[in-house]
């Protein structure tokens, strides 16, 4: 069998070298041997897991494949570093060998959350602690799911408590102790405070979450102003593949909005579904009055009673500036009253694609006594925000005389150009990687479009240069991934504006 001799192998740096070169010989492998220099460089980028002070051992012969297998494949270092540790020993033999007979595998990360023995070293430790975040994204979406209907509330000591979250307490319970620190995660509360923070930053505490072979550091798994569970930890909720589409969040939305835009039949169905995500985006702070009369111009008035139960709620006093109601300039919605009366006098902005990114603007200041509407906060973090990039879009496609659709058939896309010539989806999801592994699984509606685009928010590309990079090494190289085209959402709106010129020649 494969492998078989070099299971108790150890060696220097040199000998690494050598032993790959045998390998990827043996293997009839089609890639180059790393140099000695590669070997080192790698080691110093942690691509290699050398334990500090020890020789190179079988794990290391397995990355330094897998590294040059995946270089191959256009994955850039920095990719390969966040995914390769995710893997064991025995599946990346698995995906070696299946390289080598010309399988071409798709390179997905293997998590489970299963139990873990006591760490020993950085590998367990690190597999724990990718364990303890997937159940941790899991155990907050069902504990959301728990208290939405307003019926419970967050209990320490209640026996419904998600076991996914408390599994995840107890495995960061023992993160914090094996790095000789308090147990800082048996208060339930404490953990989804937290969660409000990206997982590298200090609220955590944990050195793991800043390790450079960690791959979730830049996630947050709960909106910081809305408290709804994010894009981010409903994919890696799902990473284990326990967890079904039926149970994320923005799914199940997205169903329930599907239902009712059902129910006017034919293409009623679908112009209703683009009207009222539309108005979400443009509209998610609104007096009654403008609604209804938006809801008459759309012809979506027997849908009037569910819209106004299910999607928005009234503006609550606390939420008040000075007894106002303050829009954002920006985005529109509802700014919130904040501690920090120097830097937020008007408010704030509790949109994160707006809030950061932009200082905060009141556009006007509205009486409550005129029975304002906010949507609801999954309306805000799922559709609000995004919609921001998508109405750009959308708005420029329009400006310049474009045939342009709206999440056409119920959102088949966010954008499409000459019907289904072009299709459009921007996306705001923090980690690169965790887009890449959604994509991956599939390219959902942009399937049904010759052109594919795929607009990632400039914000996101100020905040992390190698963004797109990141996510291009990371998607599959052959099937429907890689038809992608994924460019800036400035840049798609440059490519629209240039769209009418082009047709003219």
């Amino acid at each position: 069998m494969y492998f078989e001799d070099v299971r108790e192998w150890q060696g220097t740096a040199e000998a690494l070298t050598k032993e790959l070169k045998r390998q990827i010989k043996h293997l009839e492998l089609s890639i180059e041997s790393p140099a000695l220099r590669t070997i080192r460089s790698w080691r110093a980028k942690q691509l290699l897991s050398q334990p500090k002070g020890q020789e190179f051992g079988f794990r290391q012969i397995l990355e330094g494949l897998a590294t040059a297998l995946l270089l191959k494949k256009g994955w850039t270092l920095a990719a390969i570093t966040q995914v390769l540790p995710s893997f064991s020993d025995d599946t990346l033999e698995m995906q070696i060998l299946a390289e080598a007979q010309g399988q071409d595998p798709t390179w997905l990360p293997t998590i489970t959350a299963t139990a873990l023995p006591l760490p020993t070293g950085h590998r367990p430790a690190m597999n724990l602690a990718e364990d303890a975040v997937v159940l941790l994204a899991q155990g907050i979406i069902r504990q959301y799911e728990r208290v939405l209907p307003g019926q419970q509330i967050v209990r320490q000591e209640d026996s419904t408590l998600p076991p996914e979250l408390y599994q995840a307490m107890c495995k960061l319970g023992r993160l914090y102790i094996e790095e000789g620190l308090s147990d800082r995660a048996a208060c339930v509360h404490t953990v989804l405070d937290n969660a409000r923070y990206s997982l590298g930053c200090d609220r955590w505490q944990l050195r793991i979450f800043n390790q450079s072979d960690f791959r979730f550091s830049s996630v947050t798994l709960i909106d910081p102003d809305l408290r709804v569970p994010t894009s981010d930890c409903a994919e890696i909720a799902n990473l284990s593949g326990a967890f079904g589409e039926d149970n994320v969040i923005e799914h199940r939305l997205y169903t329930q909005l599907c239902e009712a835009t059902e129910r006017l039949g034919g293409r009623r169905q679908h112009k209703a579904y683009t009207a009222l995500r539309e108005l979400f985006g443009r509209y998610s702070l609104i007096g009654e009055r403008q609604l209804l009369d938006y809801l008459v111009e759309n012809d979506l008035t027997p849908l009037q009673g569910m819209i106004v139960e299910k999607f928005f709620d009234s503006v609550p006093d606390i939420w008040l500036v000075d007894g106002l109601a303050h829009r954002c300039a920006h985005c529109g919605t509802l700014m919130r009253s904040h501690p920090n009366k120097k830097l937020f006098s008007q408010g704030r902005c509790p949109i994160r694609q707006c809030i950061g990114h932009n200082s905060p603007k009141v556009s006007e200041k509205l009486d409550p006594k005129d029975i304002l509407r906010i949507a609801e906060p999954r309306i805000l973090t799922y559709w609000t925000g995004p919609a921001i990039d998508e109405l750009a879009i959308f708005d420029t496609a329009r400006q310049n005389k474009l045939n342009a659709e709206l999440y056409p058939e119920s959102d088949l896309c966010d954008v499409a150009i000459n019907e289904r010539a072009i299709g459009i989806d921007a996306k705001s999801y923090t980690s690169p990687v965790t887009l890449a592994l959604r994509l991956n699984r599939s390219i959902g509606g942009l399937i049904h479009y010759r052109r594919r685009i795929l607009a990632v928010s400039d914000r996101l590309i100020e905040d992390n240069p190698s963004y797109i990079s990141t996510l291009k090494s990371t998607l599959d190289k052959k099937g429907d991934p890689a038809s992608l085209e994924i460019m800036s959402v400035s840049s798609v709106i440059d490519f629209l504006k240039k769209m009418p010129y082009a047709n003219q020649t």
